[in-house]
């Protein structure tokens, strides 16, 4: 049977900065997406190895700014549906199907995202970095990276990510794409933003991508702290989108720890077999890692918290100095 002649096609792109065997992956399951699949553009500083297929194209964009890479490959992009994922993450046999059925068939929504979640070959400190990640209240705070259940409204623009998003390239446009002047880190939270006050976004489960995680302790940790320094500096800088309560509340809590340590030791030692007890249930409820390995989960939660804080911290001081 013949595909109906309304259904949308959709334009790829993959933003390429560490070509290997993941990078090779990942553009494997774009090409296994099926007749949604017009084209993948791959944008990379430099010519890289790609198969050989009608449907790939290479762009060379040597300005690392990955807003600025992505705009260059949209304004060239024919589907009527833009896709975004990472040289590290692995679409679900299913992923466009869904996302552009999505969208053909709820006229309103502006664009889908959905799951990241950490893929089956992990190794064990990239399953530490995924239970950080994906525990709720206490994690990021992301609803991709929770992997939440259900199809709902977005209520925050951080709850999708550019590793799993797919949206309208007529909406894209019209909203002016990315802002290459925040570039790296917060680009597809501010995209979002512009999205949702022009129409819906949406989250639905059913559209998957299997994201690679950073190690931990140690690569997770740079990227983390160079994520909440970012945040720091947007805070000042960016407006209402990054003065979520959330983060207040966070900065507070580590404040009073702070002071309690400091002032109240006792106290600040109740709070901390607390946190102690909290972190283990409510990473335990989400982490794939073996049972024997649950004890250590408060103790990457407490390095993880203390990224964040110092970050945010780091970069409220530094706001307006540069990078």
């Amino acid at each position: 049977m013949s595909e109906p002649a309304n259904r949308a096609t959709c334009t790829v792109i993959i933003p390429m900065d560490r070509p290997g065997p993941d990078a090779q992956r990942a553009v494997a399951a774009v090409l296994a997406q099926g007749p949604r699949l017009l084209e993948l553009i791959v944008v990379a500083g430099r010519s890289v190895e790609l198969p050989r297929d009608p449907r790939v194209r290479l762009r060379v964009v040597e300005e690392r700014n990955p807003a600025i890479r992505r705009n260059k490959a949209a304004a060239e992009a024919k589907g009527e549906y833009l896709a975004f994922i990472d040289d590290d993450a692995f679409a679900a046999e299913n992923w466009l199907e869904r996302a552009a059925a999505f969208l053909d068939d709820n006229p309103g929504v502006l664009a889908v995202g959905g799951p990241d979640p950490a893929p089956a070959d992990s190794t064990f400190a990239e399953l530490i970095s995924d239970t950080l990640l994906a525990a709720r209240w206490i994690g990021s705070g992301v609803a991709a990276h929770e992997s939440r259940r259900g199809v709902f409204h977005l209520r925050s623009p951080h709850d999708v990510a550019l590793v799993n998003m797919v949206v309208r390239r007529e909406a894209f446009a019209a909203v002016g794409g990315f802002d290459a002047e925040i570039g790296y880190i917060g680009e597809d939270t501010a995209l979002v933003e512009l999205l949702m006050d022009h129409g819906r976004v949406v989250f639905h489960d059913g559209v998957v991508v299997a994201h690679r995680r950073r190690a931990f302790p140690g690569a997770y940790v740079r990227q983390r702290w160079r994520y909440r320094v970012k945040t720091g500096r947007l805070l000042v800088s960016a407006g209402k989108r990054y003065r979520s309560p959330r983060v207040i509340a966070f900065l507070l809590a580590g404040l009073i720890f702070g002071v309690a340590a400091v002032f109240a030791p006792k106290v600040a030692a109740g709070m901390l077999a607390f946190y102690f007890v909290l972190t283990l249930a409510l990473g335990a409820a989400v982490t794939r890692l073996r049972p024997s390995a649950w004890i250590l989960i408060p103790f990457a939660f407490m390095v993880h918290h203390a990224t964040y804080f110092f970050g945010i911290c780091w970069g409220l001081v530094t706001a307006g100095k540069g990078e």
